[in-house]
């Protein structure tokens, strides 16, 4: 059962806000249950499979728990859009996300729904200092969160481990130019484009814990024919 009130509104010329307030109520919703398993199972080369040593696994329950179904989650979520211009040659986007995970149940698993980013901002500016010349500055942040992943490792070797990634709020900007040289008959649009991403070097980590990519330097040429 789901519902969503959702709000739309003109603000001032092009300027626009759209809010939504949704409300998800979920039964037997299924989470991972690796790191609390009575009864892990991990498949191995050869097709062979070995619980984990101390635990005795009755035949034909290896694996049972590895994933169960929470009787019911809740989740709280609200979305603010915003767009428009601000000048005539400057025009913005904003977004907010905000979602919350309630569970009451007694699973461990069910307890570590509330460890997702909560908070997502994205937002940008663009902007025509010359008719074909065009400027764009992105940003976007992630709430803290913490990330619950299984990995096999090393790859290949049948040895299935769950972890935890714990991840700090990141702030990262890009930066983009665009300009317009030519626009004829053969040849339309060409343009010059110049990109930095992660514009001041951010350190942050996708979920699984890898290093996400420093300050890049990106050249293009675009053109239509």
């Amino acid at each position: 059962m789901n519902y969503d009130i959702i709000l739309n509104r003109r603000l001032w010329k092009d300027i626009h806000i759209k809010v939504d307030y949704s409300y998800y109520k979920i039964k037997d919703y299924v989470v991972s249950n690796w790191d609390y398993a009575r009864y892990p199972t991990f498949k191995m080369k050869g097709g062979k499979k070995s619980s984990v040593p101390g635990i005795q696994t009755p035949p034909g329950l290896e694996g049972s728990d590895m994933y169960i179904n929470l009787d019911e989650v809740i989740r709280h979520g609200v979305e603010v859009e915003m767009a428009g211009s601000l000048l005539d040659n400057l025009s913005f986007y904003v977004s907010y996300a905000y979602q919350k995970f309630d569970y009451d149940g007694t699973e461990p698993a069910g307890m570590e729904l509330g460890d997702v980013a909560k908070h997502r901002i994205n937002a940008g500016l663009c902007y025509h200092p010359f008719e074909k010349t065009l400027v764009m500055l992105d940003y976007k942040y992630q709430d803290e969160q913490v990330a619950h992943n299984v990995a096999e490792k090393p790859e290949g070797s049948g040895n299935w481990t769950a972890y935890d990634n714990p991840m700090d709020a990141y702030h990262v900007f890009d930066l983009g130019v665009e300009q317009t040289i030519y626009s004829g008959p053969a040849i339309q649009n060409l343009m010059l484009g110049f990109y930095v991403n992660n514009l001041f070097d951010e350190e942050y980590e996708n979920t699984r814990g890898f290093p996400m990519t420093d300050r890049t330097f990106i050249g293009a040429v675009s053109f239509l024919f």
